[in-house]
């Protein structure tokens, strides 16, 4: 009997312990039931809240977006109410520009023109410039030229012959003109010598009248008064055959060659007489003779 006691008693505390332990277990179960259930509820509501902060941000957002946008508009639709002034403004702007570029253009053109003008002035003006240069140069030229021949003319002026004492010697010859350093024979003769006329291929006829025939000598005629030229001037006198006595009217401007051309007639044999000359001078031919010979 006592044996059948004990192990009711290991029954009932195995009974006991095991409903303490399904207790237990059926407890933790719950608590976790429960504990899963909060957390569950918990979640859902930060969820929620979180939720709910996210909504109002957006909100908030979106009004402030909103009300950008409504200024936006506000201020595109005061804008639209200004756009035809503003372009009309614009436009004005535009064709004052356009006028002012044209213009612009139109003076670049001028000056460009005005360029090309004063480009071919400059060339004139340098040609001209080139031109007087020339002229100066070439007056220097004259001048120098002027100058030495009246110096020339002055030593002409101031030169002075010594003629010898005339004799009288009957005795004929042609009438010579020295003149432009070069001697004229004045009149043509024949073989005999006898006078024919004026030599007109030496002389121009200036003026005919009842007080006679007035010439004066080609400058490019007659014969050079050069010592080269002695015998060319002797041989040309004793073509005249008009005899020994020679005629002369010397002019100042052959002066200065008057002793080439006397050494030489005078080594030819032949006599003369010397009529002085002004520059205005004139010699007249009135057919006469005489015999007084230098």
């Amino acid at each position: 009997m006592r044996r059948e006691a004990t192990g009711d008693s290991l029954e009932l505390m195995l009974d006991t312990i095991c409903n303490t332990f399904g207790g237990i277990v059926l407890i933790t179960i719950l608590l976790a039931v429960l504990t899963r259930n909060s957390l569950t509820s918990r979640d859902q509501e930060l969820r929620n809240a979180l939720e709910r902060l996210i909504s109002v941000a957006q909100r908030d957002r979106l009004a402030a977006e909103v009300r950008t946008l409504e200024e936006s508009i506000e201020a595109l639709r005061r804008a639209e109410g200004d756009l035809p002034r503003a372009i009309a403004e614009l436009a004005r702007e535009k064709r004052e520009l356009e006028e002012r570029e044209q213009e612009i253009r139109e003076r670049i053109e001028d000056l460009s023109e005005q360029e090309r003008r004063f480009a071919l002035q400059e060339q004139e003006l340098q040609k001209s410039l080139d031109d007087l240069r020339i002229d100066v140069e070439r007056k220097r030229r004259d001048l120098k030229s002027k100058t030495e021949e009246l110096a020339a003319a002055k030593s002409r002026a101031t030169f002075s012959i010594e003629l010898p004492r005339e004799t009288e010697i009957y005795e004929g010859g042609p009438a010579l003109i020295l003149r432009y350093d070069r001697m004229y024979v004045w009149h043509e003769y024949d073989a005999r010598g006898n006078r024919l006329g004026l030599n007109v291929a030496e002389f121009f006829v200036l003026s005919e009248d009842r007080d006679g025939i007035h010439v004066t000598p080609r400058p490019e005629k007659g014969i050079p008064i050069m010592p080269e030229n002695a015998a060319a001037i002797v041989n040309r006198i004793r073509k005249c055959q008009a005899g020994k006595g020679l005629q002369i009217g010397l002019w100042p401007d052959t002066y200065d060659t008057w002793p080439v051309f006397r050494e030489a007639v005078v080594k030819a044999g032949f006599r003369y007489r010397l009529f002085l000359m002004t520059e205005i001078g004139r010699l007249v031919d009135r057919g006469g003779s005489e015999g007084f010979f230098q």
